[in-house]
């Protein structure tokens, strides 16, 4: 009897899931047919074959490709994709660190550090974003003149034309030598991560051994310290870390450092080169999303704190927990299911918001996108190359988001 109500219900199930797929493909299609009686009946060119004719327009930003104006509408299309992802996947990282940051921060008991939180979310999150980019742009474009650039050393210079800072400089142009000569930095980047984890590890276990006081900033499993019990893992990447810096020096050091520099020429005009450069377009919508979105995960963090059980923060404070253990241990993990779902929202809104970055001439997809469409006269095949490449963008990153948080809620289960 119990098999055959299970069945039952499978069957019921799969029954719902083909009728949910039939009407699904049904809607496809009937949407389809309508656009195309849509295109005859007002007779509209919907054809992309005018985007393999010759650009005719420079761009300002040409990250990772050797544009020209005599390449083609495609390779500028392109280009303005690139850029847009650029900004979106920077600001992304750096508005999470600074909402995550501010919400820890408007819950602090310190007064000072809780009312300056409070002032950035409620003026920044309440003043249009169009305007802070504007601000920002005007910021970056009041700064000294090239000639009077604002220099630490030769390490970074500053002007109106942008910010200069050292950059690695490949002495090979072969594309899969560069990423061979990253990977070994990454490597060495982290053996020396697990070098001053170990070292760290043995003090404060020498420490606690001679005074019998416990490390604050120890990770404590129960009652047991993990001190040395997760050197193993962290000798593992020390020694890929070795491994990284003997392949570098044995390959005759693949990547320099390349300093930014200030000159003029013979004929008076100042010129800054080297190293990577922050332009004032660039530094403008990225400051104005990053601080604006940071204002909403803020708040998204804040209140999922404030949602937890305050029971859980007494209890790790009982047993010895420092408050920076127990944010990180405790506090942020169990927060984590409550964030992701919004937070997955504000990036969706940060990608969108992007386009907005027209105003100020960052060359990203829509402004590529305006220029080819008013150099070309085919207005409506670009408006929904548009629509369909910030679809795709956002549905990759919904897709990302999703994973991520079916991982996080199913390890909290």
């Amino acid at each position: 009897m119990r098999n055959f109500f299970y069945s039952t219900i499978e069957w019921s199930r799969l029954q719902r899931n083909r009728n949910l797929a039939i009407q699904g493909v049904f809607l496809f299609f009937v949407i389809i047919f309508g656009l195309y009686l849509i295109f005859q009946a007002f007779e509209l060119e919907i054809s992309l074959s005018h985007f393999s004719s010759r650009a005719g327009f420079g761009l300002s930003h040409t990250f990772l490709t050797d544009y020209t104006s005599n390449d083609s509408r495609w390779n500028a299309y392109f280009t303005g994709v690139i850029n847009t992802i650029r900004v979106c996947l920077v600001a992304i990282l750096l508005t999470t660190i600074l909402g995550t940051v501010m919400g820890v921060a408007r819950l602090s008991k310190n007064f000072l550090i809780s009312r300056i939180a409070w002032v950035y979310v409620e003026i920044l999150r309440n003043t249009p974003l169009l305007i802070q980019i504007i601000f920002w742009q005007i910021i970056f474009l009041q700064l000294p003149h090239i000639s009077k650039a604002i220099t630490f050393g030769s390490t970074t210079a500053i002007s109106n034309r942008g910010i200069l800072v050292p950059w690695l400089s490949p002495n090979n142009n072969d594309q899969l030598w560069l990423i061979f000569s990253i990977g070994q930095l990454w490597l060495i980047f982290m053996g020396i991560i697990a070098l001053a984890s170990l070292s760290l590890s043995y003090f404060f276990n020498k420490r606690e051994d001679k005074t019998g006081k416990k490390a604050s900033i120890s990770i404590r499993r129960g009652s047991k310290t993990l001190g040395f019990s997760i050197g193993g893992n962290l000798l593992g990447i020390l020694i890929f870390g070795l491994i990284g810096i003997i392949t570098f020096f044995a390959f005759g050091q693949p990547l320099g450092l390349d300093l930014p520099s200030t000159s003029q020429n013979i004929k008076g005009t100042w010129l800054q080169t080297g190293g990577f450069e922050l332009s004032p377009e660039f530094a403008a919508i990225l400051f104005a999303l990053v601080i604006y979105t940071g204002t909403f995960i803020t708040e998204i963090v804040r209140g999922s704190i404030q949602a937890l059980s305050r029971g859980q923060t007494e209890a790790a404070q009982a047993i010895g927990l420092s408050n920076y253990q127990v944010i990180s241990l405790v506090v942020l993990p169990q927060a984590l299911r409550s964030i992701i779902p919004p937070l997955t929202n504000q990036y969706l809104n940060l990608t969108k918001n992007s386009s907005l970055a027209v105003v100020i001439a960052y060359p990203d997809l829509f402004m590529v996108s305006r220029t080819i469409m008013n150099n070309s006269g085919h207005a409506l095949p670009v408006f929904f190359l548009i629509l369909f490449t910030y679809l795709t963008l956002s549905l990759f990153i919904s897709i990302v988001m999703n994973l991520i948080n079916r991982r996080v809620t199913r390890i909290g289960t």
